[in-house]
């Protein structure tokens, strides 16, 4: 007798009833709006520089509710290809010789996908105070709906089936010859279903038609086997659970949403599930080239295989319950075992969906997370013509600007390719339209043929923002030591070497330094430079006798030499030794990339690096380094703060050997008056003489309330020093 003759005992009735409304809850509770979509690790590839793309991949993963997952790209055809073939969901080409960059989307993507990605990266962009285009890309022709509607229709059309033969024929078959028939007969209606879809809804070549064919088969053979094996194992409430299973899984393709806009675990389920895969061999095959296809067909071959087993392990256990026990008293064991075998496939199920109904609640993520707006300039303060040293002191002496630079040390510069010089600064005075002056780790201004303008953060702080504080983490700033600029096809990669710092006082000297850093900038002609990255050089470690790179910095033949001091940690010894090592300008923020010199050669080992001067009657800690006809100078306060003498040691190399140095002009400092003079610097562009070179000097007071009282008498004083 037909099993549609039986009446339905009211257990299944209720278990049915109870897993057909699983769905409806879910998706009230899983899928959110259209109109607010939320990127979740969206794979998403950035065309730029290494050191460019490298920071904002970085920033990009760092997002809040990481709704990118950013990848470096190794070319602009690399990327546009891996948007048309469905690899990531978008590709920032970024044009740094202007500030306007062209973010790539694919057309037959999910219209909120699309829309949701371009919002997040128009916000990264304007951190840096960059703008976009959007253009897309396709393979295909094909609308993204007819793929999803395919994909329902083939899979509700072979669970109806499934669930058809099942109510006529019985749940599971007696004979295992018959289970195979009727799987088999099964197969053949599918394929010849997906043949005539596929020749119906798509125009596309024959291989391709043919392969969309078997995908559309697969679509409707697989539900059908999953529901004829769950009705096998559990009667009517088996089809049911079936039903609930393909609706839950499945409502992504049921809406036609990209599940890289849904939360977790939707990606998880598009790689695994049976509707996911279904759905990612359709678009792989119809959309994106193949991308993708042949890993969701054999997730599909996978589940089919696991249907058939529990269609057969089905058969066998009704088998084994219809044959009864040899004797009575062996009877309720069978029964309670056959029970409890039902009760290990229906728990698990229930548990599983409770499960997904924790992990995949909405949390509160913003659709578009939000980022600060970039540096500006500020209005541009004339200064007259500089012609002369005496020039550049009356500037440091009488130019008040506005009060983003009241005074500073260090004063380390780069000339840019617009002819601008980019100049960074030290501990800095700044006032406010309020009358309020603080402190900043750091400042940056911009000199013009007769103009300065200072670079102004969005937050008003540090121009390389302070480390930010966490558990256990006290607050770290940077000091500026030495910049290199790299010229690039219309702008300019501007890498600045800094210490990082940590106040343990309230004195001048009351600091600790912790290590190396270096932070990226981008600066497009007649535009206030960028910050791309801030990357720490090796772990926090106040240890003096450790180099602290980039002390000095130049870029020669493609190389960015970078040169480390370190104190010797000797009782009168007040000097810093100076060591040498080079990278690629592009991936300078990369310790992999860095090479030392090791007195013959380069060496990955920083504890290779050689001295090429020494401690004793050594350098400042910071200094500089260039080139001029042939000769490499190193230009320095000789024993440091206590020393009285600018002093200049030559080298035919960058390597070395560097002579003893020769004093070139005093610089004493004069500690019972308070007057500090150190950190002399050259500038070999400014102002350039063949036998000479431009030096400034920092001037401080050891006395924080007569910098505050007077801020012109913390300013950078320069002059003319000759060269051996």
């Amino acid at each position: 007798m037909s099993p549609l003759a039986h009446a339905l005992p009211p257990r299944v009735l209720v278990l049915s009833a109870a897993l057909l409304l699983v769905p409806g809850v879910l998706l009230a509770l899983l899928i959110p709006p259209a109109a607010d979509p939320r990127l979740h690790e969206a794979p998403f590839s950035i065309v730029a520089p290494g050191v460019v793309s490298s920071a904002l991949v970085d920033r990009a993963d760092a997002l809040p509710g990481a709704p990118l997952a950013g990848v470096p790209a190794t070319s602009e055809d690399d990327a546009r290809r891996d948007v048309a073939e469905g690899r990531v969901v978008g590709a920032l080409v970024m044009d740094l010789a202007s500030t306007e960059d062209e973010l790539v989307l694919n057309d037959r993507r999910a219209p909120q996908l699309n829309e949701a990605v371009e919002e997040q990266v128009r916000q990264v962009l304007r951190a840096n105070g960059r703008t976009m285009r959007v253009s897309t890309t396709s393979l295909s022709d094909v609308p993204r709906t007819t793929t999803s509607a395919l994909g329902v229709a083939a899979s509700v059309l072979g669970i109806l089936v499934a669930m058809v033969v099942s109510l006529l024929f019985g749940p599971a078959p007696a004979r295992l010859r018959s289970g195979v028939r009727r799987v088999a007969a099964l197969a053949v209606g599918s394929l010849v279903v997906g043949a005539v879809a596929a020749w119906v809804f798509f125009d596309v070549t024959g291989a391709q038609r043919v392969a969309l064919a078997g995908v559309l088969g697969a679509a409707m053979l697989l539900p059908a086997t999953l529901t004829l094996a769950l009705g096998a194992l559990l009667g009517l409430g088996g089809m049911a659970l079936s039903v609930s299973l393909f609706v839950v899984l499945s409502a992504p393709l049921l809406l036609g949403v990209d599940a890289s806009v849904l939360p977790q675990p939707w990606r998880l389920l598009e790689d695994w599930s049976p509707s996911g895969a279904t759905r990612q061999a359709l678009e792989g095959v119809a959309l994106f080239g193949g991308a993708g296809a042949i890993r969701a067909a054999l997730v599909l071959v996978a589940w089919f295989a696991l249907a058939a087993l529990a269609m057969v392990a089905a058969r066998r256990e009704r088998a084994r319950s219809a044959a009864g026990p040899s004797s009575r008293t062996s009877r309720p064991p069978r029964a309670r075992g056959w029970r409890l075998r039902v009760a290990a496939v229906v728990l698990p199920s229930a548990a599983v969906l409770a499960l997904v109904l924790t992990l995949v609640a909405p949390g509160d993520l913003p659709a578009a997370a939000p980022v600060p707006d970039g540096a500006t300039q500020t209005r541009c303060v004339a200064t007259g013509g500089v012609d002369s040293v005496q020039d550049l002191n009356r500037i440091s002496r009488k130019v008040r600007g506005s009060g983003v630079f009241r005074g500073g040390d260090v004063g380390a510069s780069g000339l840019l390719q617009d002819g601008r010089r980019v100049v960074v600064f030290g501990d800095t005075l700044r006032r406010f339209e309020d009358g309020a002056q603080t402190f900043v780790r750091n400042s940056m201004l911009l000199l013009g043929p007769d103009c300065i303008q200072g670079v102004l953060p969005a937050d008003g702080g540090a121009v390389i923002p302070d480390r930010p504080r966490g558990p256990g983490r006290p607050s770290v700033g940077y000091w500026p030591m030495s910049v290199n600029v790299s010229p690039r096809p219309g702008y300019d990669l501007v890498a600045v070497a800094a210490q990082r710092v940590r106040t343990t006082g309230e004195g001048p000297f009351d600091f600790e330094v912790l290590g190396g850093a270096v932070a990226v900038f981008i600066v497009a002609p007649g535009r206030a430079p960028q910050l791309v990255s801030v990357t720490d050089l090796g772990p926090d470690r106040a240890d003096p006798t450790r180099p602290v790179w980039g002390a000095a910095s130049v870029v020669r033949d493609g190389w960015a030499y970078v040169y480390g001091t370190a104190s010797s940690g000797e009782e009168l010894t007040f000097g810093y030794s100076l060591r040498l090592a080079r990278v690629r300008p592009e991936q300078v923020q990369d310790l992999g990339a860095w090479r030392y010199w090791d007195g013959r050669g380069w060496s990955r080992s920083e504890e290779d690096a050689v001295e090429l001067i020494p401690a004793q009657g050594g350098t400042s800690q910071t200094l500089s380094v260039f080139e001029r006809k042939g000769t490499w100078y190193a230009v320095s306060k000789r024993d440091d703060f206590l020393g009285s003498e600018v002093a200049v040691w030559s080298a035919p190399e960058p390597w070395g050997p560097f002579d003893d140095g020769r004093p070139v002009a005093p610089l004493p400092s004069n500690v019972e008056t308070g007057h500090l003079r150190y950190m002399p610097l050259a500038h070999p562009d400014l102002l350039p003489e063949p036998d000479s070179v431009v030096v400034s000097y920092s001037r401080n007071r050891t006395s924080v309330g007569e910098v505050l009282a007077d801020p012109m008498e913390y300013r950078p004083r320069f002059i003319r020093v000759p060269l051996p």
